[in-house]
């Protein structure tokens, strides 16, 4: 071992000759993490969700159609219900910061309209009547916003989306609030003071041989009718009264069918089903483009830290293969010859000092991670010591693939510009294939098991598992460890192969 340790210092000191490429080195994956992470957006790496996004601000007070619940979350299920629709509410902080928080995602244009339901809503909603002294919320397009209380925030720069926006909003009030006013102006119809106003209202013409007995009246009304059958009565002329409302609900409610003019709600009122679509629900807003200057905690980082860290760990194949096919090149090997070293001894000269900078290179891109950008390392129950203790394995397993096929490609080429071709090629085509370039997720479903076929792809799933998640969720160690024994097979049989293929000259 004396003899392999003083072949790694001696590639330590070849190594650290050139202190400007070794931060360059660090540096540059980092780099390309920070501009990577300003120009992509918060969605990058996911299935792109091409329902119209509705964002919402409840403000809503008092008890509507169900006793305790305002009336907004009954838009709320309405629209979520509507088809290629989504809704997110803005529910973090008090009623200003929510306010604060839609003005800004307007006016950065991040938004094309937000809906808010003003502290009025439900009261405003259970004044909207057919009757007289009823609030009518209607216009010849639909219902006039700001007398039920509610506001659409708009971004001018986005005429055509905040638009659609408003149309979808428009109807789902409509089917909210007109089947409210039917159903209520509906159950009138047998109120004491409705009969009053029909008996008032409605003259039955007397026949001739009775117009005696009316004093020769032509026509009565037909609340006094009810009065002289009920003689004189009150209860009994309510009981009629109530009758005469009865049939009047009775016979709209034959005439009308199709219809249950006692429901107050859409699904009631056209009798149809009232079960909910599939995947409808209303979620909580989060920002997830990240804050500051550098988008911190977005939520894109979580896909390009993982594919940088990948990708950087293997580029070191083709200059860890220069340096080795240099060094044949300059006769360095065919003197080792001369030495009582084997094969294994050399290989693990060049091996273990490549491998250290590689295990260097990675612990630096994730720690300066951790502060630049907030990745976690884990849920926020793990200590210091269970994050570093999961996540280091799969360090050393990812570096230790990568330099296996480092050595393996230097023991094949003959020259330096074979190298370049050879493992620049392989390690740019392996970088696309496991996902370092497009993640899988994006990838059609068709040749997403190919990203497994390569070990960038099974070093992504145990870094991704560990670090493109939330604080809250609990990472399945079997997916890490199964990564990790991939990772450290393709490593050793890598060195063994190229073991045997090794070319003195």
């Amino acid at each position: 071992m004396g003899i392999v340790w003083t072949l790694v210092k001696k590639e330590l000191r070849l190594l650290l000759r050139d202190p400007v490429a070794l931060i360059l080195l660090f540096v540059l994956p980092l780099l390309f993490v920070l501009v990577f992470g300003l120009f992509v957006g918060d969605s990058f790496g996911q299935k792109p969700d091409n329902r119209l996004l509705i964002l919402l601000v409840d403000l809503d007070r008092g008890s509507g159609l169900n006793e305790g619940e305002p009336w907004s979350k009954v838009v709320q299920r309405d629209l979520a219900e509507t088809a290629n629709i989504r809704i997110h509410t803005i529910s973090n902080g008090d009623e200003e910061a929510r306010l604060r928080e839609a003005d800004r995602l307007i006016r950065e244009h991040k938004q094309a309209a937000i809906l808010v339901f003003q502290r009025e809503f439900t009261e405003r909603i259970n004044r909207c009547s057919f009757l007289a002294g009823g609030l009518n919320p209607f216009h010849r397009d639909g219902v006039y916003l700001e007398k039920v209380d509610v506001e659409l925030l708009r971004d001018e720069k986005q005429p055509a989306t905040s638009a659609v926006i408003e149309q979808v909003v428009q109807v789902s009030l409509l089917r909210v609030i007109l089947p409210w006013m039917i159903g209520r102006a509906f159950e009138r119809l047998s109120d004491p003071e409705f009969i009053q106003l029909l008996g008032d209202k409605v003259n039955l013409p007397v026949p001739e041989k009775f117009q005696l007995l009316m004093f020769g009246k032509k026509s009565i009304p037909l609340g006094e009718l009810l009065k002289m059958a009920s003689g004189g009565k009150r209860e009994t002329a309510d009981m009629y009264k109530a009758k005469v409302g009865d049939g009047v609900q009775a016979a709209l409610a034959e005439q009308f069918s199709k219809y249950n003019l006692r429901g107050k709600t859409w699904a009631s009122l056209t009798k149809s089903s009232e079960d909910s679509r599939d995947g409808a629900e209303v979620s909580v807003y989060e920002n997830r483009e990240g804050t500051g200057l550098l988008r911190r905690g977005g939520e894109h980082y979580k896909h390009l830290v993982p594919m940088f860290v990948v990708m950087f760990v293997f580029f070191l194949v083709p200059i860890v293969g220069w340096v080795f096919v240099a060094e044949r090149r300059q006769g360095t090997l065919r003197r080792l010859r001369t030495t009582p070293l084997t094969r294994g001894h050399i290989l693990m000269g060049k091996m273990v000092p490549c491998f250290a900078l590689s295990v260097g290179q990675t612990v630096f891109l994730l720690t300066a991670s951790r502060g630049l950008f907030d990745i976690h390392w884990g849920p926020a129950h793990w200590s210091l010591v269970e994050q570093i203790a999961c996540l280091l394995p799969v360090v050393l397993a990812t570096s230790l693939a990568a330099m296996g096929l480092a050595l393996l490609i230097a023991s094949v080429a003959r020259g330096e510009l074979q190298v370049a071709i050879l493992g620049g090629f392989l390690v740019l085509v392996l970088a696309v294939v496991g996902g370092c370039v497009l993640p899988r997720e994006m990838m059609p479903e068709s040749t997403q098991f190919f990203t497994r076929l390569t070990p960038q792809g099974w070093a992504l799933d145990a870094y991704r598992e560990l670090l493109g998640s939330s604080e809250s969720y609990e990472p399945n160690l079997a997916i890490v460890l199964h990564a990790c024994g991939v990772l450290s097979l393709v490593g050793i049989a890598s060195l063994a192969l190229s073991a045997w293929l090794l070319r003195w000259e």
